[in-house]
């Protein structure tokens, strides 16, 4: 008899053991990471059901993005949304900062037909492309490890190689996580505060990339899910 398949769990190799934005760059290139990265996220029915909100989210964006034929998804990841992107009609180029992601990415099934424009290994604060190569800038599951300028750089960036839209994913402060893992965290009785955004800060940073907020979209119920899906364009 086969042994039954271990749970995610806080010790996956994918999982970081770390704070702060120079580690998790670092940390996301290695192989092992990539090759455990799927099952840590997407391999229990409950982690299943929020990949599911979190592309109707997306798919909620992208149904008010006119004109969108180009998606540059990063960081793409191994795939998570690549395939799709394509099964929607779209035609998109994967990024990300690791190349073994990449080969992940291009190996899922849709990883390399004939809407896939190609893969591009990429720092998002200075990506290789030119200004307006695609419609929208798509980034998932990413300013969640970055801090507040470095976002607006990025944000910037994105600006740059998008023709109009971009969809992002956020993490906000106004659930009930937020407030116990916060409070907790100030008086040493847990892991360090949350880094979270009101919704003040959403638009500050984004205002200061030269981007209009089109649309917030919650991913799932209020007080419980702290992600944003936002549909913003360049002003």
């Amino acid at each position: 008899m086969s042994a039954p398949m271990k749970k995610p769990g806080k010790s996956d190799p994918s999982r970081p053991r770390e704070d702060g934005y120079g580690y998790k760059r670092d940390f996301y290139r290695s192989e092992q990471v990539a090759e455990d990265y799927d099952f840590h996220r997407f391999s229990s029915p409950e982690r299943q059901k929020r990949n599911a909100r979190k592309w109707a989210a997306i798919r909620r964006a992208l149904a008010q993005a006119t004109g969108v034929r180009t998606i540059l998804d990063l960081p793409c990841g191994t795939g998570r949304f690549t395939g799709g992107l394509t099964r929607e009609g779209f035609e998109v180029v994967g990024s990300d900062i690791s190349m073994e992601m990449l080969r992940k990415a291009a190996s899922i099934p849709g990883g390399s037909g004939p809407a896939i424009r190609g893969y591009v290994q990429a720092n998002a604060e200075a990506l290789p492309l030119r200004g307006d190569s695609l419609d929208c800038v798509m980034s998932i599951r990413f300013m969640m490890h970055v801090d507040p300028a470095t976002r607006v750089r990025m944000l910037r960036e994105f600006a740059r190689v998008s023709r109009r839209w971009m969809i992002i994913d956020y993490r906000h402060k106004y659930t009930i996580r937020y407030v116990l893992t916060n409070t907790f965290g100030k008086l040493g009785l847990g892991r360090a505060p949350l880094s979270r955004v009101s919704r003040k800060e959403l638009e500050a940073e984004f205002a200061a990339a030269g981007l209009a907020i089109r649309d917030v979209i919650r991913v799932s119920t209020p007080l419980f899910s702290d992600k944003w899906v936002v549909l913003a364009e360049r002003a």
